[in-house]
């Protein structure tokens, strides 16, 4: 049995979440997409509607007689009266040019619709005639032309014409119709299931194309399955294609052979057609022999083949699926594991996928290449780049990558200490005032002169850093997951779907290959936040309010509510850290007045109270210390001389 998830999270394309997945796995084409594709793009313009219901005024604006004779002759139709219908149909069809330029298509159409016993031939000079007045220029307002192409289709079905019903549905798909689309892959479904036919159809280049790419898009099957019926046995249909000589489509059938494990048949046919899909099959073997050299030739001679917005996904409301940025995915993972990091950020960056980019950019390149990196694209179209939405993101902060990674960049420098700089890259987001108080406050309490002023400026630190830490100080990718506001643990899925994968099978596909280089880890642990857990500010926040605490009376009330605060801020990802900040609070606090439930409901620490009672506090800075040294010791000179002189004058 194989594990399935429920609905949701839909998190958009990952490459290097799943190192393995993604350099073993071609994906899934998607037939509709392809099977639009079988023919070039028709020269005629036809126009295509495919909608429940018909465009408003569709059957209004012809002249008075054609009107009438047409509206005749459907009303006769309805009423099953076909001859009078045919009369009235016909008779539309004889009146001169212009007085029937609206509903001859109509007329026409109807006609082949028509055709029976007896008229058989009819019905495909009818339709090719609908085809014609529309070449002509005659009205078509209800896509009556490329109907036409489906209709004479079923009619050659009927008669065994397999071939020139494909054709017919290939044109029909061409223009751009669903339907047409649809019926290539029933028509490919029947046809694999019946061993007569499909010897028929794979003489003929078309019908090989169409069986290589249905058996490429076998992923999809479970969309289009018809009650109680299963897919066809993949095997047999990949043996019979594998049989023809000189096969068109022998990328899809490679494809198909790579996908299967079938590694003979993909090295036999990525070779015999020069394609995109070809190209990116032959980088999969390269991978498989061990050589990531010509793999990445192979994936860039691939992706340079693909339209940049082609996508494979099967409905528009899924998760777009472009191959170009897949593509652009297995670079990165190559540009990563020789050591390329500058390539690997940019293979990332055209893939327009936010969660590769950020890991890239946050824990592979140190932060002067990140600047570099930023100011090279900073006009460039791929910073324009809007990465897939998801419902956590904040629409006024995520526009691009551009504002993205900007956003990135200001939190790794606020976790390095670098305040300042990071205020640049906050600048005009909703975050800069709190990261402009956050750093003020971090500043005032390293140029405080007394201890307390120093503490209240660490505990005001700390509240911004538990406040709007995640947006101040986060990180994009682990531990914080910020690109998902902190909602899911990315880290702990790709571990789940990483241990569901077929481990013998990407075994097979990739050999012993390494997927992470001493390099990049090296990178990872000199590029890692301050702490490794997950809401690691929150750890951050804890340490500023704890440093706080050790700055005021170990007996004051404003001691208890530090550290109450400090393990208020990890108390529920940090346990061992409360448990020893309870422990120093019993150790050296006191009991006080203020009702207090330590780590859950703490009092404000009141610095008032303590300057009011104006407890004698330590002397911190160095410069106070130095006054009082060295200005006494230019005292203590004078007055031990003297001290030396009585003696002195006495013993004399």
């Amino acid at each position: 049995m194989r594990r399935a998830h429920a609905c949701g999270p839909d998190f958009p394309p990952d490459a290097l979440g799943n190192r393995a997945r993604t350099l073993s796995e071609l994906p899934d084409g998607a037939f509709l997409h392809e099977a639009s594709h079988l023919l070039p793009k028709p020269a005629d313009a036809f126009a295509v509607v495919e909608t429940y219901e018909e465009p408003e005024g569709a059957r209004t604006g012809g002249g008075a007689r054609e009107t009438e004779l047409y509206q005749s002759g459907a009303k006769a139709f309805q009423a099953g009266h076909w001859d009078e219908a045919r009369a009235r149909f016909l008779e539309v069809l004889a009146l001169p040019g212009e007085e029937r330029r609206r509903f001859s298509t109509f007329a026409a159409f109807m006609l082949g619709r028509m055709a029976g016993a007896g008229t058989e031939h009819e019905g495909p000079q009818r339709f090719a005639e609908v085809r014609e007045l529309v070449r002509q220029g005659f009205d078509d307002p209800l896509g009556l032309a490329v109907a036409s192409l489906g209709e004479e289709a079923r009619l050659l079905m009927r008669e065994g014409n397999d071939v020139g019903a494909l054709r017919l549905y290939a044109e029909q798909a061409a223009h751009g119709s669903g339907i047409g689309a649809v019926s290539l892959l029933y028509m490919a479904r029947a046809i694999a299931r019946d061993e007569a036919r499909l010897q028929q159809v794979v003489r003929d280049p078309l019908g090989q194309r169409l069986m290589a790419t249905y058996a490429w898009t076998r992923g999809q099957e479970t969309l289009w399955l018809d009650s109680g019926q299963s897919p066809t046995p993949l095997p047999r249909l990949m043996e019979a294609l594998a049989a023809v000589p000189g096969l068109a489509g022998a990328d899809r059938l490679a494809a198909s052979a790579w996908r299967a494990g079938r590694f003979d048949l993909a090295e036999r046919f990525a070779g015999q057609e020069q394609t995109p899909l070809a190209a990116w099959v032959k980088a999969k073997l390269a991978l498989r022999r061990g050589d990531k050299a010509a793999a990445d030739q192979f994936l860039a001679e691939a992706a340079e083949g693909f339209p940049e917005q082609e996508n494979w996904s099967p409905q528009p409301w899924m998760q777009p699926l472009r191959p170009r940025a897949h593509l652009g995915g297995e670079r990165t993972i190559l540009a990563l594991l020789r050591g390329d990091f500058h390539q690997a950020a940019e293979h990332a960056l055209k893939t327009c996928s936010w969660p590769d980019i950020a890991y890239v950019a946050e824990r592979v390149l140190t932060v002067e290449e990140l600047q570099r990196f930023i100011v090279a694209h900073a006009s460039g179209p791929e910073f324009q780049c809007k990465p897939e939405p998801g419902l956590w993101e904040e629409e006024n902060e995520r526009k691009d990558v551009n504002a993205q990674i900007r956003l990135l960049l200001a939190r790794r420098l606020l976790r390095s200490g670098r305040g300042q700089e990071a205020l640049e890259y906050f600048r005009g987001t909703k975050w800069e005032e709190p990261a402009r108080k956050y750093v003020e406050a971090l500043e005032q309490a390293r140029s405080a002169w007394r201890d307390l002023d120093e503490a209240q400026a660490l505990y005001s630190a700390s509240r911004l850093a538990r406040s709007a830490g995640m947006a101040l100080m986060g990180t994009e990718v682990a531990p914080d997951w910020t690109w998902v506001a902190g909602e899911f643990d990315i880290g702990e899925w790709n571990l789940e779907t990483q241990q569901t994968t077929e481990d013998s099978q990407t075994k097979a596909m990739l050999g012993q290959l390494l997927l992470t280089s001493e390099a990049e880890r090296a990178r990872l642990s000199a590029n890692a936040p301050p702490h490794t857990v997950r809401f690691h500010y929150r750890t951050t926040a804890s340490e500023l309010a704890e440093k706080a605490a050790a700055l005021v009376p170990p007996r004051s009330q404003a001691y208890a509510a530090l550290l109450c605060h400090s393990a208020r801020f990890v108390l529920n990802t940090a346990p061992e850290r409360v448990q020893r900040l309870w422990s120093t609070y019993v150790k050296n606090g006191a009991l006080i007045s203020d009702p207090m439930q330590f780590g859950q409901s703490c009092p404000e620490p009141d610095f008032d109270r303590l300057r009011n009672q104006k407890l004698a506090m330590p002397w911190k800075n160095w410069r106070l210390r130095t006054v009082a040294t060295v200005g006494g010791g230019f005292l203590l000179l004078p007055l031990m001389g003297a001290a030396v002189f009585m003696r002195r004058k006495r013993q004399r």
